[in-house]
């Protein structure tokens, strides 16, 4: 009887939603409704599950270690998915040195055809502002096409300021500037043929559209998400209809965050499937550093949070274009910084050992955080130390989240 119950909210959340599903474009296959229609029933009915992506932002001290990195990226994303991993998280970073290869996109168009199916790329962020609003929109469609569908495309307004003087931008504004490009990406992604003109300007670029953005996107439209660290952020993310992404702050702090989404949500017009759908693929970012004890753990994470906070100062002691020491807008407003040792290891690190870990992955299920981005590379690891993270975490801390409602989600996907 339980069994037969559980079908018919199966079938009644199907039978809703296939209007709501197709305005949002929530498929992960144009003829896969059921799969998202499960998603919402197991997420409705609580349960403590959680997804797992791989979250790749390499650093090399130089250009002599670009190569090797980029290479050792590939090789750890492809074997988290296929050890079982939903996602693969990839980040934007042009100069700074805090990403290796620097383009999300182009990385993820690279490994879409490696994956399985079913494994979903997580641009962990675009910053839209630093591109030229006709050309992203024109990547996320063709993004969208090579993924099949299964690309979450995260929008955020960036922070080190050398990026945004590398590429004449001016990061005094990110945030209106932010919003500004996105709310012409989407105009410029519902442009139909024989809609009048649409004339376009930003801070920095302007157009005239009168025929289609090219190509089409596989979905109804591109799914998008916002990194968000503060209330209104979160606020906005959800009223717009998108996935959350977020990161840099303590467990207490994302509880509160994803209580505000999911309440937030549940104000919209958005049908219950899809309220499930982009709750069970919003995440938390960490960064992760496993030992044989806790003690060993902290203290090599020490090392590399110094190593970061060395990056940090960097950046923010460079060169801008008015002669100015800094922007105007403090490190404060990005989350919590690596030059701020024990806030980063509670606030952006997982740090001990397997039991350790263990323990602090279950805190994070039953906070209700429904998909973690887990980083194994970072702080210019040497390869050796990038294998031996992601080998401990595969071979002693995963397969014991090996059998919950998320991984038969997985396993029926694969199928």
């Amino acid at each position: 009887m339980r069994l037969m119950h559980e079908f018919m909210i199966i079938m009644h959340l199907t039978w809703k939603s296939v209007h709501s599903i197709k305005r949002y474009g929530y498929f992960s296959d144009r003829n896969d409704v059921w799969s998202i229609s499960t998603h919402g029933a197991k997420r409705l009915q609580g349960g403590l599950n959680m997804r797992f992506s791989i979250y790749c932002n390499p650093q090399t001290r130089g250009p002599e270690g670009d190569i090797a990195q980029i290479d050792l990226t590939i090789e750890q994303a492809l074997r988290a998915t296929e050890a079982g991993f939903d996602g693969i998280a990839l980040t934007e970073h042009h100069a700074s040195g805090y990403n290796t290869f620097g383009d999300n996109m182009m990385m993820a168009a690279n490994l879409a055809p490696q994956v399985r199916k079913g494994v979903r790329f997580l641009l962990a962020i675009v910053v839209p502002q630093l591109h030229h609003p006709m050309r992203l929109a024109q990547q996320c469609n063709l993004l969208d096409i090579l993924c099949r569908g299964d690309a979450i495309i995260g929008m955020g307004a960036g922070g080190s300021p050398i990026e945004f003087y590398s590429l004449g931008r001016d990061p005094k504004n990110r945030h209106a500037e932010m919003i500004e490009v996105i709310e012409v990406v989407e105009k410029l992604l519902a442009y139909k043929l024989g809609d009048a003109p649409y004339h376009w300007s930003t801070a920095y670029d302007k157009g005239l559209l009168s025929t289609r953005v090219m190509p089409t996107s596989y979905l109804p439209s591109p799914r998008f998400a916002r990194a968000a660290q503060n209330d209104q952020g979160v606020v906005w993310t959800a009223q717009r209809g998108w996935y959350l992404m977020t990161a840099r702050a303590p467990l207490d702090e994302i509880t509160q965050r994803f209580a505000l989404y999911r309440s937030e949500l549940a104000k919209t017009q958005l049908d219950q499937a899809v309220q499930a759908e982009l709750l069970d693929w919003s995440s938390l970012a960490r960064q992760v550093v496993i030992e044989e004890t806790d003690a060993e753990a902290e203290a090599h994470a020490r090392r590399i949070i110094e190593r970061l906070a060395e990056g940090v100062r960097r950046s923010w002691s460079s060169p801008t274009p008015d002669g100015n020491a800094a922007p105007t807008f403090t490190k404060a407003h990005l989350g919590i910084s690596a030059e701020d040792p024990d806030a980063f290891l509670k606030g952006a690190m997982l740090v001990g050992s397997p039991e350790t870990i263990t323990r602090k992955l279950n805190d994070i299920a039953a906070a209700g955080v429904p998909h973690i981005k887990l980083c194994f590379n970072y702080g210019h690891m040497t390869r050796e130390d990038a294998e031996r993270q992601l080998d401990l975490f595969l071979g002693e801390i995963y397969p014991r989240f090996k059998g919950t409602p998320a991984d038969a989600r997985r396993v029926a996907a694969i199928a």
